[in-house]
């Protein structure tokens, strides 16, 4: 009896460890299961923080801001070196005609000269208005005309920043307290619709920024052209004042 109590004993031992061992596996596997459930609330609230805004009219404004800022500097030191170019040109002509002793060389000298006398001047100052209106004043007005737009931008931001704050704190009462793990779902979800409808009013609003930014590029652009075309043209010899004076009338 003693024997067979003893052996009966060892069988309860082992179910008992069994058990306890099943008991343990099914609390790992609900606990996995919790923290899917988990991950999914935080996935659908939004996920983890991002350093950048990702919406992509943003990351595309953020490009075409950049290089507005960048076409800014380099077209007023582009008006301002074309100017230079053209007084330096008429300087080195007298220069040359005045020295040279060859005679068809004083003659090419003077004719060089003539081409980059008023009327070249006149030229040149056409261009530069026309360079300043269809290139430099636009961007200028992109650059800097756009406070309420820009404080929409920052306020954007500011949003973001609180809906991170936000969604993390839920995060970690939802991770610390599961008693109450269905309120703060309800907090994530709603907070992620909030910002969900503010994104799409700031996604419309800064695609038309982007398209109204493109079409003014696209006019610029063509400006610059043309007062590249002309410019070359006049210094070539070509009829003075007609296409600069166009491109103005035109413009």
């Amino acid at each position: 009896q003693t024997y067979a109590a003893a052996v009966q004993m060892h069988k309860l031992a082992s179910l008992s460890a069994e058990l306890k061992s099943k008991v343990q596996d099914a609390g790992s596997a609900l606990s996995d299961v919790r923290s899917r459930v988990t991950q999914q609330v935080i996935d659908a609230a939004g996920g983890g923080a991002a350093e950048e805004d990702e919406i992509p009219e943003l990351q595309q404004h953020a490009r075409i801001d950049a290089s507005l800022r960048r076409l800014y500097e380099r077209s007023d030191k582009y008006m301002r070196a074309l100017n230079q170019v053209c007084e330096m040109s008429r300087a080195l002509s007298e220069d040359f005609a005045n020295v040279l002793a060859d005679p068809a060389l004083g003659q090419a000298a003077s004719a060089f000269k003539a081409a980059k006398g008023p009327h070249a001047q006149a030229d040149s100052t056409v261009l530069g208005q026309v360079l300043y209106r269809n290139v430099f004043q636009p961007v200028r007005r992109e650059v800097e005309g756009r406070k309420d737009f820009e404080r929409r931008l920052a306020d954007r931001k500011k949003v973001r920043l609180d809906y991170e704050a936000f969604r993390r704190k839920q995060v970690g009462l939802l991770q610390s307290d599961p008693t109450n793990k269905s309120v703060y779902e309800g907090n994530l979800e709603a907070a992620a619709k909030t910002f969900a409808r503010h994104s799409e009013g700031v996604a419309r609003d800064v695609a038309a920024v982007n398209a109204e930014r493109q079409q003014m590029l696209s006019v610029a652009f063509a400006g610059l052209v043309l007062s590249q075309l002309e410019f070359f043209s006049s210094s070539a010899g070509g009829p003075p004042g007609g296409g600069a004076a166009g491109a103005q009338g035109g413009g």
